[in-house]
This record gives structure tokens, sequence and C-alpha cells, in this order.
């Protein structure tokens, strides 16, 4: 059973304080993959998280910005996540499997600011720290393995935003609009053992555009470009 409960507290007209619990479930899942034997395929069952959060949304600088911030708690029961398991040909094999507990929790932030009637910033951050407790997997090299205090897979500790807009119009038909796009997170794993050949070091991306326009809403032209920086990065 899926719920929630969240309590508002508008303070002002421009300020408003929230804490919310939900509880929420993620189905049950039957992989698919090229096989070795039936153990690759088991089902996994349904994952339930059990989520807390408190927050606030505050409009400021006489309405050019908005700032919103929570802190998180995720309390998870049977979080499925990748692992290793034992295989008589090939030692180990990935799978899909239930770990019987898990949490995480952090600090997650946007702040959207008018700087000026054309020019527009929006920033965002999250801090996060994942864990896996109590579980007892299988290693890469086949054998048992305490994973009790393992970060989750590709859940980087802090992740952040930085979008620039500028938009305004150039003659009485047309208009012009830029923006600009940055991105960086900081390292991650890829397995639960936190190996070197499975880790994802830390990276950013900046992408980019610009369009021109016709004020009517009749057509737009845009050039955009993704990762302009040329940074190689893993996924």
């Amino acid at each position: 059973i899926a719920w929630r409960l969240e309590l508002d507290w508008f303070v002002d007209p421009d300020t408003l304080l929230y804490g919310s619990v939900s509880q929420g479930a993620k189905a049950g899942n039957t992989p698919v993959n090229a096989a070795n034997i039936s153990t690759q395929n088991a089902p996994v069952g349904q994952e339930e998280l059990l989520a807390y959060e408190l927050g606030g949304k505050a409009t400021l600088l006489q309405q050019r910005m908005q700032w919103n911030a929570s802190i998180f708690y995720y309390d998870y029961d049977d979080k499925q996540l990748a692992v290793f398991f034992r295989d008589p040909i090939f030692t180990i094999l990935a799978r899909l499997a239930n770990v019987p507990k898990s949490e995480a929790y952090g600090l997650d932030t946007e702040l959207t600011w008018g700087i000026t009637e054309h020019f527009t910033a929006i920033a965002a951050a999250t801090l996060l720290h994942t864990e896996v407790q109590d579980y007892v997997g299988i290693n890469a090299l086949g054998e048992p393995e305490d994973y009790d205090g393992a970060e989750f897979l590709y859940s980087p500790e802090a992740s952040g935003t930085l979008t620039l807009l500028y938009d305004r119009p150039l003659t009485d038909t047309l208009g012009l609009s830029l923006n600009l796009n940055g991105r960086y997170q900081t390292d991650s794993v890829g397995d639960l053992e936190g190996s070197a050949e499975a880790q994802v070091d830390a990276f950013g991306v900046l992408n980019g555009g610009m369009g021109i326009y016709s004020l009517d809403g009749t057509w737009d032209v845009n050039l955009w470009g993704s990762n302009l920086t040329d940074e190689y990065y893993w996924l």
C-alpha cells in the first residue's frame, strides 16, 4: 500500500515549510539475460521505500528569486541491486538481487534567480550518502564478502548543475535565445566492492545552444552543442 502524509506551514505569503512521510514500492522483476544458468534470471521481489523529508520553499527579492531546499532520509527494504553470484563455469556472473536493508540520506537544493528581465540563472546541488547494511554477498573472486557500509551503485556523493538563460527580442518580429548548462558529479562506483575496474571518476559536462525565433511563435531555428569541452568520461 502506497501512502503519503504531509504537513505544510505557510510562514508568510512567500515562505512555505513542510514535512512529509511517504511509503512506496518498486515492482518485482524477472531479468532476461543471456544467462549461463537459471540462477542468473531468478526473479527478485518488490523493493519498498519509507521516505522522510523536511524542507522549505521561499520567494525572495520581490519575486525575482525562488529558493527550494530539503533534507531527506530513505529507508529501503529489499532494494534491488546488481550483484555477483557464484557460477560453476565463469566463477562469477552478474544478477539482480534483493538487498534486505539499506539507506540513503542527504540534502537537495535549487535556486532560480531572474537577474534581469532577460537573464535567468538556475543552480541546483545534491549531497548524498548511501549505504548497504548487513549484507553478505559474493565478490569478484566468487567468495563470500561482507558489504555492510558499501555505497549504492552510480550514486555520487555530490552533484550539481548551473544553467544560464538569456532571452530577449531583437526586432519587432524576431527574438534571440542563448543557453549554457554545466553539470558536475563526484566519483561513484559501479559495483559493491568499489573496485578500480568499476570506478566512475568525477566529471563535468558543458552544453550550450542559441536560437532565433519569431515573436508570434510560428517558427524557430536552433543551434546546440553537447559536451563542448570534449570531456572524456564513463557512464
